[in-house]
Order: C-alpha cells, then sequence, then structure tokens
C-alpha cells in the first residue's frame, strides 16, 4: 500500500511541476506611448495617437478620433517641429476613416526614405495633424505634438504608456 501511495504521490508531484511549467506566459510584451490629439477647427474631434513596437525596425501608428463622420476621410501625417512652429511633412499616414475614426499605419522609414524606429519616433521633433478632407488640406481637425516635443511640452504626460503591458 505505502508503494502505491508513493507512486501516486511521485506522479502528483510531477504533474504540478509539469504544469507550473507550461503556464509561462510566452506572449510578447507590448511597447507603446500615445499622445493626446486636441480639437483644431471642430470641437467635437479629438482623440489619440499610439506608436506600438512591432519590431525593431518598424512601428504601428494608429490614431483614434472620436467625433467623426462616417462617409468622411481625413488625411494625417506627421509633420516636422511642434504643432505650434508647423513644419513639412516627415512621415504620410493613411486615412483616418470617418466611420470608425480609425487609421492605422506601419512605419519603417521617414518619407525620404530615412529609416525610422520605434525609438527613433519618440525622440522625432514632430507632431501630427489630421485635415478635414483631401480637398480641404487647410482646415485641420486634430493636431498634437509627438516626440520630443511632447515631452518638452509636457513633462508629465498622463498618456504615456511606454513600455506598460496591454
Amino acid at each position: 500500500m505505502k508503494s502505491v501511495q508513493s507512486n501516486v504521490m511521485l506522479l502528483l508531484v510531477f504533474a504540478l511541476f509539469t504544469m507550473a511549467c507550461e503556464k509561462e506566459d510566452e506572449s510578447p510584451r507590448v511597447i507603446q506611448k500615445a499622445y493626446t490629439l486636441n480639437s483644431v477647427s471642430d470641437p467635437s474631434i479629438q482623440g489619440t495617437v499610439t506608436f506600438t513596437k512591432e519590431s525593431e525596425t518598424s512601428t504601428l501608428i494608429r490614431i483614434e478620433l472620436e467625433g467623426t463622420t462616417a462617409g468622411d476621410a481625413h488625411p494625417a501625417h506627421v509633420h516636422r517641429n511642434s504643432a505650434s512652429d508647423g513644419g513639412g511633412i516627415a512621415i504620410g499616414l493613411n486615412d483616418v476613416a470617418g466611420a470608425t475614426g480609425v487609421s492605422e499605419t506601419v512605419v519603417t522609414q521617414m518619407g525620404d526614405g530615412t529609416p525610422i524606429d520605434y525609438e527613433g519616433l519618440l525622440n522625432f521633433d514632430g507632431h501630427v495633424n489630421v485635415h478635414l478632407s483631401a480637398t480641404s488640406m487647410s482646415t485641420l481637425i486634430a493636431r498634437g505634438d509627438i516626440g520630443s516635443n511632447s515631452q518638452a511640452n509636457n513633462d508629465s504626460n498622463p498618456n504615456d504608456t511606454t513600455n506598460d503591458d496591454y
């Protein structure tokens, strides 16, 4: 009887050890940073732009706006310099769909072909502009500083989620 009990106990210990080893979380860590996009011409439109590190060379830039209208398409870009200074387009982004308020673009390089990674974007001297439409590019609906400008203008950015798991 003791032999049977010993074998059962040994089997239970082995099973527990095996289950503990299998529970290790192998899901990748999500590294991202979010910035606020403030309303410009329409006070009902505002949101965020989030940079998510996808690999050592690629970053997903996701814009999420509230207050957009179905059927509209809003061009979006990463521009050089701060929003208050203005600057040329550095990176073209996919349009924000009015129905969802979302745009997603995977970025590996600037518009001129210069490679840029996640860390490069976090240090970039820039801002994001979202325009009313392709025919009304001079009308901005949302904008916000990113990268080094966001840190310089708001050291306590509540949207900073760098190195947080999601």
